[in-house]
């Protein structure tokens, strides 16, 4: 029989004074995979953070957390924790947040003693481990490249790397291929059935039914922080596919219903100006190309989507038109600006969501106070909101339905409601232009559907223009017409949808 690594028996988690988990009871063997599935906010990632030792219970739980090990089960996760590993968006946002410009190398071998920065210098053994894991994930050419210039599936691919370089007994995956290519997907489920097959164990949170692999043996259903069921993964694939599945939930909604219909016309006259113009564009990053040669312009109210392998420049793209980036040749027209507009020019005239902008957002803000940053383009406010812009805020939370996340701090929420409050802090000041990167990253098929949906009308009712950018195709906002594709920073062509 297996022996036990975690066990939950009738928790409690209490976080802010929110309950997210209530009377869980879960067991994770050595070696076993488990999935963990669920609506956002259902409490996943709360779930996985209890597992790993990184939360305790709430003192008023009926039962008891205990870690099992060589000498025994113990309440506390000292000395647990040193054999469980974490690959979550998250952390790559920490280097984000912090700009710091570590060699793969480094991200890598921090994972020896589970600290943000390594410790020590490597020693021997641990840069031939390094290289054989590096080696084995296929991301040994990435060694000495600074860690900030990964595409986000390279990145993540570099976590992997950095939690199994310590030969983990327990895995912990949070949502880890949101933001994933296809193809580097497929590379990172790849390393995860292997981990399963070497012996270690996976527990894996994820909203998409394909990303449950062959040794996932367990799939654990969550819902207002209880656990609804439990149920092995063939049951999982039969029963629940339409319950879980990737696409839009109702199948009847046309998402190009709004085709041949132009969106109502604004009284700004900025509106008949085109939002964006390039000529001839390149951006160079450590003096590296990401972007050549870019010609095209975006029409007023036009919605745009491009996509593209990770590293295809997407990301570069979308930071050139928001003026975070600027040609090095070229040039490059915003919003009828001039060539000479940066970002302190468009602050709030653009609404924004990324990854990156996630990351930087002070984590004791309220729901309310990401929102009403949007106005100024700032992290945290630049000064008290007035009356109308707390007004425009509530609006934007009751179209995505997340008026409750208002007064809650952003430390307390998922992964996917702090992106839906992004969204709301994007629609907010009703914008000339919406830049959306990977906008339904971590949100389930019924939330990536109510999201689109609003950020459609938005689009609808202002005339804004729209440029998003994904790797799944269901994720494709409303109304696109036009999708271009990028590899390695050049524009291939434009598909007419």
């Amino acid at each position: 029989m297996p022996r036990p690594l975690v066990t939950l028996d009738r928790v409690d988690v209490r976080l802010g004074g929110v309950e997210l988990l209530r009377d869980v009871s879960l067991e994770v063997n050595e070696g076993e995979g488990l999935a963990v599935v669920g609506p956002s906010g259902s409490g996943k990632s709360t779930l996985l953070r209890l597992l790993r030792g990184d939360l305790w219970p709430s003192p008023s739980s009926a039962g008891r957390r205990l870690f099992h090990g060589p000498d025994g089960a113990h309440e506390s996760p000292i000395g647990a924790r040193d054999r469980f590993r974490l690959v979550a968006p998250e952390q790559q946002d920490v280097y984000v947040r912090r700009d710091w410009e570590m060699p793969v190398e480094a991200v890598i071998r921090s994972g020896l003693a589970d600290a943000v920065w390594p410790p020590e210098a490597a020693t021997a053994a641990d840069t031939a481990r390094i290289r054989a894991t590096a080696e084995r994930l296929a991301i040994a050419p990435l060694l000495h490249r600074s860690y900030l210039e990964l595409s986000r599936g390279e990145g993540r691919r570099v976590l992997l790397a950095r939690a199994l370089v310590a030969a983990p007994a327990l895995l912990v995956l949070d949502e880890p291929c949101d933001g994933l290519d296809a193809a580097a997907r497929a590379a990172f489920l790849a390393g995860v059935s292997s981990a399963l097959a070497g012996g270690t164990a996976v527990v894996m949170a994820t909203h998409r039914r394909d990303e449950v692999v062959v040794g996932l043996s367990r799939v654990v259903m969550l819902r207002g922080g209880r656990i609804e069921r439990v149920a092995s993964r063939q049951a999982f694939l039969d029963r629940d596919r339409d319950r879980y599945r990737d696409r839009d939930p109702d199948p009847d909604r046309d998402l190009d219903r709004d085709r041949d219909r132009d969106p109502d016309p604004d009284p700004d006259p900025d509106r008949d100006r085109d939002p964006f113009r390039l000529s001839a564009v390149t951006v160079l990053v450590h003096g590296r190309a990401v972007l050549a040669d870019l010609s095209f312009s975006i029409a007023p109210g036009e919605r745009l989507a491009f996509v593209g392998p990770n590293g295809a420049g997407k990301s570069t793209l979308l930071r050139l038109l928001a003026g975070e980036e600027q040609p090095a040749r070229g040039e490059i027209d915003r919003l009828g600006l001039g060539p000479r507009a940066g970002a302190d020019d468009l602050r709030g005239r653009i609404g924004a969501v990324s990854p990156e902008l996630q990351a930087r957002h002070r984590i004791d803000a309220t729901g309310e106070e990401v929102v009403l940053s949007g106005f100024e383009g700032s992290i945290g406010l630049a000064g008290p909101p007035t009356g109308a812009q707390r007004a425009a805020a509530a609006d934007a939370l009751a179209r995505l339905g997340i008026e409750r996340l208002a007064r809650r701090r952003i430390h307390a929420l998922s992964y996917g409601e702090l992106r839906k409050l992004l969204v709301a802090r994007a629609l907010a000041p009703r914008p000339a232009a919406l830049l959306l990167d990977e906008p339904l990253a971590g949100l389930d098929a019924a939330s990536r559907a109510a999201v689109a949906a609003a950020v459609d009308a938005a689009c609808a009712a202002s005339g804004a223009a729209l440029v998003a950018v994904t790797h799944h195709e269901d994720e494709l906002p409303a109304g696109v017409r036009r999708v271009g594709l990028l590899e390695r920073g050049r524009l291939v062509r434009f598909v007419r949808r």
